[in-house]
């Protein structure tokens, strides 16, 4: 076994939360650091480790990931609003394939496998083939289908729907719901930052002891049961007895919290770490370094293709944005749509906090007025301006210009984390 694999098998072997360094595990298994940074390279790629700016190195635990990219024979009946004429007990199957039955039955067969969907028109024979292997059907424009292929369904244990709309039609509505799911499992969520570190955590029966806190707030338990947040700066005050008077307001986070929510909530409680608790258990931690260091790098790519042609024309000053108004960008009636409005907005205020030294932030609320319509083809410059800083919000305010000339302006209230 060489030394990459004696490092990656002892990493393997920490209990979950444990730190490490390149240094540490040089010293421990008496290798070079660039063989010890290269195996710790290779553990946070194969997720055993997790890396967090100006925190450490720790030992995760892979999670298993909840999908929520699947779609079941349940979900087509209901965005379809069609009728079930058999096998509701098996509506809750995972479908793998969807076709459309627009085929003659001996070309359709080579697509089949099991646990597809097949939408067809009332052509029993291709209703058959389908069932016989191991494929549900929906049948469309309002027709029913025999008491042969209802029977043989039951026997497949397969749902057989019927709707009133065309295979088109159809088609179209379950291509947007798989689209909609799909795009959920991009979705950064709590679960997926958080990691388990003991230091930040306070058993309830060590209360009263000497405890040396590693932040400004902690997380205290009983076993493995959440009890609440506390001040650090009130440890050496609380007992087991008195505990209950310093617990802080619960703002606590579940796996499935999202990104946006964790901004939200860590801005406005000045937080530098947030428990994750389900059903009452606790489960880790997320710093607020994971979930604002994706902010400055974002650049609006979101993997839409809007983004993407925005990020590639858009020109960036210190606090100014120029950009010509192009066909995508614009509503059915050729002029600047507001969601694009919005993402030049996001953009340069990204920029201008960044100028600022304000890379923690949330936007809050905003109030946009449009004097003027812009139109395609237009050149238009936005400028942003910090208006009034505060120890938790800032006013910061863009003015969309023609030439010269004021079309829109929109005030944004952010809140932001007070890194002094």
């Amino acid at each position: 076994m060489s030394k990459h694999e004696d490092i990656l098998k002892y990493i393997r072997g920490l209990r979950e939360g444990s730190s490490l360094s390149v240094r540490q595990i040089s010293g421990f298994m008496g290798v070079s650091l660039g063989t010890s940074y290269r195996a710790i390279k290779q553990a946070e790629q194969d997720g055993l480790v997790k890396t967090i700016e100006r925190v450490g190195t720790f030992r995760i635990v892979q999670r298993e990931v909840k999908s929520h990219g699947k779609i079941m024979f349940r979900e087509v009946n209901r965005v379809i609003q069609g009728t079930v004429l058999t096998g509701d007990n098996y509506l809750d199957k995972e479908i793998s394939r969807i076709l459309i039955g627009a085929m003659q039955t001996e070309d359709l067969v080579k697509y089949l496998e099991p646990s597809g969907l097949l939408i067809v028109g009332n052509r029993e024979r291709s209703q058959r083939k389908a069932l016989e292997n191991g494929v549900g059907l929906l049948i469309t424009g309002g027709f029913g289908t025999g008491e042969e292929i209802l029977k043989l369904a039951e026997e497949k244990q397969l749902p057989v729907i019927s709707t009133t709309h065309d295979t088109f039609t159809c088609a179209s509505i379950i291509h947007r719901e798989v689209y909609s799911l799909s795009l959920s499992q991009n979705i950064v969520t709590a679960g997926s930052l958080m990691v388990k570190q003991g230091q930040y955590t306070i058993d309830i029966n060590e209360l009263g002891t000497e405890i040396h806190p590693e932040d400004k707030n902690m997380i205290l338990l009983d076993g493995n049961r959440f009890v609440g947040a506390i001040r650090s700066k009130f440890l050496k005050e609380m007992t087991k007895e008195n505990y209950t008077t310093y617990l802080l307001p619960d703002y606590s986070a579940e796996e499935d919290t999202t990104l946006l929510s964790l901004r939200q909530i860590m801005s406005w409680h000045q937080l530098n770490i947030i428990p994750v608790v389900e059903s009452g258990d606790y489960r880790g931690i997320v710093h607020r370094r994971e979930v604002f260091k994706n902010i400055s790098s974002r650049n609006l790519k979101s993997g839409m293709s809007t983004d993407q042609l925005i990020d590639r024309e858009i020109k960036i000053d210190s606090n100014k944005i120029n950009i010509r108004v192009m066909p995508f960008m614009a509503d059915e009636f050729g002029s600047l749509s507001q969601a694009n409005f919005m993402r030049l907005a996001e953009r340069l205020i990204l920029v201008v906090l960044q100028e600022n030294d304000i890379h923690s932030y949330h936007i809050d609320t905003y109030n946009i007025m449009n004097f003027k319509i812009v139109q395609l083809y237009q050149e238009i410059e936005l400028s942003g301006e910090i208006i009034d800083r505060g120890e938790q919000f800032i006013r910061l305010e863009i003015v969309l210009n023609v030439q010269g000339t004021a079309y829109s302006k929109a005030t944004f209230m952010i809140q932001h984390f007070n890194e002094k």
